[in-house]
């Protein structure tokens, strides 16, 4: 059985999060990493967009929710995404990564990463 996925990477989304007073100062850059599996491979042979996830929609829909909420936390964030993504493209699993780039000395970044359904 073929299984098809789209990814999203390193996408750079603007919001207000964080516990502390200065973290929740000014917005801060997230990078968002997304990998959702197809409903349906029909696209592979049809070539056709309404037989796939558009990537632009997707991209649009998380830049949205980061942008219209605040969080203390990135699992509400993260959970708010994925229910989302879930609801309206119908994907069977994903799995979403959320980064907070250089928020602490001397550590890249750190995160959370959420799985959901069941990757066929």
């Amino acid at each position: 059985m073929t299984t098809s996925l789209i990814f999203i990477e390193e996408m750079k989304v603007e919001t207000i999060i964080g516990v502390s007073d200065w973290e929740r100062a000014l917005p801060q850059i997230l990078l968002i990493d997304l990998e959702m599996a197809l409903p349906q491979i029909t696209s592979a042979t049809s070539g056709l967009i309404q037989d796939t996830i558009d990537y632009a929609i997707v991209a649009e829909r998380i830049k949205s929710i980061a942008a219209n909420h605040t969080f203390k936390l990135l699992e509400p964030l993260a959970h708010l995404i994925i229910e989302t993504l879930e609801k309206e493209f119908k994907s069977p699993w994903m799995r979403l990564k959320i980064s907070k780039p250089q928020i602490l000395p001397q550590v890249k970044a750190l995160g959370v990463i959420f799985e959901k359904g069941k990757r066929i």
